[in-house]
C-alpha cells in the first residue's frame, strides 16, 4: 500500500490510488463478457437465415432486383452490428479499469439492450437465449451500480 501524497503533490492527469476492485464490478464484467458472446453467437445463427429472408422478400417484392446487391447490404449491416459490438466491449474493459464514463454509457446501452430485449419477448419473437441474454444483461446492470461498486467508480480528490 502506498502512502497518499499530500494535496497538490499528484503528477498532471494522475488520481490517487482506488484500491482493489471490488468484486461486483468483476461479476459485472464477466456478466458484460457473457451477454456479448451470447450476443455474437445469436447474431451468428440468425444472419444467414435473415440473410435469405431478406433476399426472398425483396425477389418477391421486385423480382428485377439484384440479389447480390441486397446480399452485400445485409453484409453491411452485419459488419456494423459487429462493429458496434466491439465498441460495447471496449467499455466495458474501461468500466472494468474504473472509468466511470464508461459505466454511465454501459448503463444506457444496457438500457436500451433491456428495453428492446422486454420488447421482443412481448412481440413473441424472444427464444431461451435471447431470455438468457436479457437476464445476464440486468445482472450486469445490476452489479456495476452496487454500493461497493459505487464507492469504488467515486471520483477521488487529491487528499482525500
Amino acid at each position: 500500500m502506498t502512502t497518499p501524497l499530500p494535496p497538490g503533490d499528484y503528477p498532471t492527469g494522475q488520481a490517487p490510488l482506488r484500491g482493489t476492485r471490488p468484486k461486483e464490478v468483476e461479476i459485472s464484467f464477466w456478466l458484460w463478457i457473457a451477454t456479448f458472446v451470447l450476443g455474437v453467437l445469436g447474431l451468428s445463427v440468425t444472419y444467414s437465415q435473415v440473410r435469405a429472408q431478406m433476399v426472398d422478400q425483396a425477389l418477391a417484392q421486385n423480382p428485377t432486383v439484384d440479389q447480390s446487391m441486397v446480399e452485400r447490404f445485409t453484409t453491411a449491416v452485419f459488419v456494423v452490428v459487429l462493429l458496434v459490438g466491439a465498441i460495447e466491449l471496449l467499455f466495458v474493459f474501461l468500466m472494468r479499469a474504473g472509468r466511470n464514463w464508461a459505466r454511465i454509457v454501459l448503463a444506457v446501452i444496457g438500457g436500451i439492450g433491456v428495453f428492446a430485449g422486454l420488447f421482443g419477448l412481448v412481440a413473441g419473437a424472444g427464444s431461451v437465449a435471447g431470455l438468457l441474454q436479457l437476464l445476464l444483461l440486468i445482472g450486469a446492470m445490476v452489479t456495476m451500480f452496487l454500493p461497493a461498486a459505487n464507492a469504488w467508480f467515486r471520483p477521488r480528490r487529491p487528499g482525500f
